[in-house]
């Protein structure tokens, strides 16, 4: 179910909960996860999910809508910052520290059975284990690291950490209107790219960040000062296909920041307005069951990736199979007949997805209600 209340200019109804979006964000995951199977055959080989990868930037203006819209009013008028930290960091932080420690149990027990596959003491592959504080701290977004960082996808968790640290600290000193200064920063940002500007590293972690969050937010400061439109189901549904056109406009063309944040905020605020058929169809249960295994199935799907190639490295040439060109601990991809290496692909999409359920039903969900406790805060009601 979802709740509403007044507010706007013209004390419109609106929704305190968005259950597309939830959905956008398991979309954006499962994009990402496609995007991570290295691949060299099948519809990968033309180029097909080049820029999927940039799906992380969507998650950054969802972040920045959700958090103004839930904790924006609240920190400005009070609400401690201490609480709002904790109430975040208890929402991604243990999950996040449990694949860490997946990640170093399994390199330590693969460089103890594979000792020529050792790079640091007795631990298996290339990251450094002095990274693992800041990849533990959740830091690595950040931070410099000496190497490729313990479970890459993370820094972008890392840096919507750093984000709400702003965002908090903005809102109790500035009020509401500190969206001002979010929206003249993601500009700035957003500007710099087009103009033959660059960013490496952690500044472009960051300015991807800053960019996304800061889109949400001012969009979520445009739609509670208005009154939502009142648009025909046929409108709106020809809106909501044209801004996910858009989208994959970017993806499948040039995967510019600019016109992806710009297509993916549009996206966001028809989401917002639910009033198309798209966004009734992504308020069904599959889909929604998909936003609330996002962040588990983000966090997992490397580990699962590296593991299946591994245990490929093992199997194909004992069973003279040729499915992946892969070594154990080495360079992986999924190999031809282009139908062989789009099947495993799903294949190993839906391992994903399988894997991170537990890791949502037994880490993720238990950690997020017993932050709420220690916070003082009720568990939000799930739709029905």
């Amino acid at each position: 179910m979802v709740r509403h209340s007044t507010g706007g200019s013209g004390g419109a109804v609106k929704p305190l909960r968005y259950p597309v979006l939830d959905s956008l964000r398991g979309i954006a995951a499962l994009a990402v996860v496609f995007h991570h199977i290295p691949t060299v055959a099948g519809i990968s080989a033309a180029g097909f999910d080049l820029h999927f990868g940039r799906m992380v930037d969507l998650f950054f203006i969802l972040s920045g809508f959700v958090i103004a819209a839930s904790y924006g009013a609240k920190l400005s008028a009070g609400f401690p910052f201490s609480r709002f930290i904790w109430l975040r960091w208890g929402r991604v932080w243990p999950l996040h520290a449990a694949m860490i420690a997946v990640f170093a149990l399994s390199m330590l027990v693969l460089g103890v059975l594979r000792p020529e596959l050792r790079t640091h003491g007795l631990l298996a592959g290339r990251n450094d284990p002095a990274d693992l504080p800041i990849a533990f701290l959740l830091l690595q977004g950040v931070v410099p690291s000496l190497g490729p960082i313990w479970n890459h996808p993370s820094w972008s968790v890392s840096v919507e950490m750093l984000l709400y640290l702003l965002a908090a600290a903005g809102w109790r000193i500035a009020g509401e209107r500190v969206w001002l200064a979010w929206l003249a920063l993601a500009v700035a940002v957003l500007t710099f790219t087009t103009s033959d500007g660059d960013f490496f590293g952690l500044t472009s972690n960051i300015g991807r960040g800053i960019a996304g969050f800061g889109l949400g937010l001012a969009l979520h400061r445009a739609w509670e000062r208005s009154t939502p439109p009142a648009i025909p189901v046929a409108a709106a549904t020809a809106l909501e296909l044209a801004a996910f056109v858009a989208v994959g406009a970017v993806l499948w063309g040039s995967g510019s920041l600019l016109a992806f944040d710009l297509a993916a905020t549009a996206l966001v605020a028809l989401g917002v307005l639910q009033r198309g058929l798209v966004s009734r169809l992504l308020c069904a249960a599959p889909f929604q069951w998909l936003g609330t295994m996002s962040y588990a199935l983000y966090i997992v799907h490397v580990f699962v990736i590296g593991r299946v190639f591994d245990l490929l490295a093992v199997l194909q040439p004992r069973l003279g199979l040729m499915i992946a060109d892969t070594v154990i601990g080495g360079q992986d991809a999924l190999v031809g007949p282009g139908w062989q290496a789009d099947a495993m692909k799903l294949l190993i999409m839906a391992l994903c997805l399988i894997v991170a359920v537990p890791f949502a039903k037994l880490i993720e969900q238990p950690a997020r209600a017993w932050s709420r406790r220690m916070a003082g805060q009720p568990m939000p009601k799930p739709a029905n």
